[in-house]
């Protein structure tokens, strides 16, 4: 497990000095002017303190792929000079209650262990039984807990936002979870050193809830990372909706 803040930090500008969800060109979703020198570059003249290079993995039996990945990010980097901290971790799926994809051989290799728990429009993903709100509900807060509770995550991407998920209003996921439920998760994540995710775009998709998550998991004292979720050089900024991410926090 990698700790980013020994202890939380719930001064939204403090933890804007970090971008620990980032995509380069080896995500199929991110641009192609997403090269990892250019995203350090970057980086460096915002004056972030790190990033966390989070790629996509979403294969099966793709670890040694994966790690030579990795390994030519640290390359491309090595090669020229910066000063922000780089962490080579990958955006990781926990597709199903107890179940992920990477090898617990790859996961220690690993600077950063990003999940997202919620890519429900992915071919291999789990579903509930019970594909009503409530029933999606239940089953997001249940794979966040498995991933949690072995102690595989240092954050969960995007938590529990229902964007993936085919219904027409995607806060009705949300609004099926009570509040003790999100209480009892986040101190699960406080106990196993892990963070929530404020996400860019999950802010603004689901305010209402990541208004309730922030609240919450500052009562319990959960830790928050900020993560942009950059697919191109022009969203590496954390600043740039810092503004808005306050107005639906605080």
């Amino acid at each position: 497990m990698t700790v980013i803040y020994p202890e939380p930090i719930y001064d939204l500008r403090e933890l804007a000095k970090c971008n620990l969800h980032v995509h380069t060109s080896f995500s199929s979703c991110a641009h192609p002017d997403a090269l990892p020198q250019d995203i350090v570059r970057e980086a460096d003249r915002l004056g972030l303190d790190t990033i966390a290079l989070t790629d996509h993995f979403n294969d099966l039996g793709h670890d040694e792929r994966m790690l030579a990945q990795i390994d030519e990010l640290k390359r491309a980097v090595d090669a020229i000079p910066h000063k922000v901290r780089v962490l080579y971790g990958f955006e990781l799926s926990g597709y199903g209650i107890g179940r992920w994809l990477e090898k617990d051989s790859t996961l220690e290799k690993l600077d950063y262990r990003l999940y997202s728990c919620n890519h429900f429009h992915l071919h291999f993903w789990d579903h509930p039984e019970d594909r009503s709100p409530r029933g999606y509900a239940e089953f997001a807060m249940a794979i966040v807990r498995s991933v949690v509770e072995a102690d595989r995550a240092d954050c969960i991407a995007h938590p529990l936002v229902a964007r993936f998920i085919p219904f027409d209003d995607k806060t009705l996921v949300t609004k099926a979870m009570k509040d003790e439920e999100i209480y009892e998760l986040s101190c699960v994540l406080r106990d196993h050193n892990t963070a929530w995710e404020i996400n860019t775009k999950g802010v603004a998709g689901d305010p209402d809830f990541v208004r309730r998550l922030w609240n919450i998991g500052k009562e319990v004292g959960t830790t928050f990372h900020i993560g942009t979720d950059t697919h191109n050089i022009a969203n590496i900024d954390t600043l740039a909706d810092i503004d808005y991410i306050e107005s639906v926090v605080y």
